[in-house]
């Protein structure tokens, strides 16, 4: 029986505002919030981050259940094909989240590049080739409605690099 992994720790990694000068201290109009994941249970800390991001936001419930699907798909994957640590960051812009990354450990990007340009080159249906691998990236493409990507990141904890898979956060209904 493995352990229980204790409720989420975040720590807020940048806030201020973004404008001419570069970020501002003291403003809440922009801010990052970065989740620690423990490897075995990275996807259900995952949901449950976004989950409580947008609980209070006016998103409609099938779009904040669709992106727990998301997270939950790209914290497997990092935990399946990349070293630790991993890392759920949240970004809120005037108080709405609004861009979510899937940080591992890993720096090479590998494949998800190509993946992720077949799926932006094939709208309607996904590309054959990606029976094997890509399926998790797939899923996160269509429902994030395209606004996903992959890059190079510095990790949180300790300053090392490693790579962010990330996708656009549900808008709540106005």
């Amino acid at each position: 029986m493995r352990a229980e992994q204790p409720a989420p720790k975040q720590a807020f990694h940048r806030t201020g505002v973004l404008g001419r000068g570069g970020l501002s201290a003291g403003h809440d109009a922009f801010r990052v919030v970065v989740t620690p994941l423990c490897p075995g249970s990275a996807a259900r800390v995952a949901r449950a981050a976004v989950r409580a991001a947008l609980a209070r936001t006016g998103t409609a419930p099938d779009d904040v259940g669709d992106a727990e699907i998301v997270v939950s798909e790209l914290a497997a994957n990092a935990e399946r094909h990349a070293n630790g640590p991993y890392e759920l960051r949240i970004h809120w812009l005037g108080g709405v989240p609004a861009w979510c990354e899937m940080v591992d450990g890993g720096l090479d990007l590998g494949t998800i590049p190509a993946i992720l340009a077949l799926l932006h080159a094939s709208a309607s249906a996904p590309p054959m080739s990606l029976d094997e691998n890509g399926r998790g990236l797939m899923l996160a493409h269509r429902l994030s409605r395209g606004h996903c990507c992959a890059y190079p990141t510095t990790l949180s904890d300790g300053g090392g690099m490693g790579k962010a898979v990330a996708f656009a956060l549900p808008c709540p209904m106005r």
